[in-house]
């Protein structure tokens, strides 16, 4: 199973996750959120890194100003959470086919029947809230995931995943990875080494030598 840890906004934060074997950073570029990250502070960073994977999460950027921020960062990847219509993901597929592609998904009662039609590499199924946009600390129905199918080999779980809940999933489902924020966090967007070493005990990950 792998591991993002999302709202990275800390240097020191980064590297304890690369050391411990973490898959995937993500660095929110929503000015909205409690974890908003300047592009600046982002690449500086990144540049500290050797090879996790940074995935920089957008939520009302156009294409333009994504291609700027992805260009100067110096990302791996891109997270959309535009999930209205397959138009943007699949047009950000098409513009950066060396990118990882990652469409987030926010649930409320169901998987989303079109899913299928977005062009991602992988998906996202986080937690409905109107006004937040990830890292809400809140957990959605897992049992809608019995019907997700085949999907769910490329997809993270997100929603209040934590160090207590998340062997649940690892029994529940057949999914790919778990997306990471207020779970492992002493407050939004500052990072706790122990909850992160916790999390990856939990489901087998943890590597006693980098701990």
């Amino acid at each position: 199973m792998k591991v993002k840890i999302c709202g990275i906004t800390r240097k020191e934060d980064a590297i304890i996750c690369e050391k411990l074997g973490i898959d995937y950073l993500g660095f929110n570029f929503y000015s909205g959120s409690k974890r908003f990250i300047k592009p600046e502070s982002a690449k500086f960073i990144i540049s500290e890194l050797k090879k996790i994977k940074t995935i920089g999460v957008f939520v009302e950027n156009d294409l333009d100003s994504i291609k700027k921020i992805v260009e100067f960062c110096g990302l791996d990847g891109i997270q959309i959470h535009s999930e209205q219509s397959p138009v943007f993901c699949n047009k950000i597929k098409r513009e950066f086919p060396g990118l990882i592609i990652i469409q987030a998904f926010r649930i409320k009662s169901s998987i989303p029947e079109n899913i299928n039609d977005f062009d991602a590499d992988y998906f996202i199924f986080d937690s409905f809230d109107e006004r937040q946009f990830g890292g809400t600390g809140k957990i959605f129905d897992w049992k809608i995931l019995d019907k997700a199918g085949e999907v769910l080999k490329k997809t993270f779980i997100a929603g209040g995943v934590n160090p207590d809940n998340v062997e649940k999933i690892v029994f529940l489902t057949n999914i790919y990875g778990i997306d990471v924020a207020s779970g492992v966090e002493i407050s939004p967007g500052i990072k706790d080494k122990n909850k992160i070493k916790c999390l990856l005990s939990k489901i087998g990950r943890l590597n006693e030598k980098d701990a």
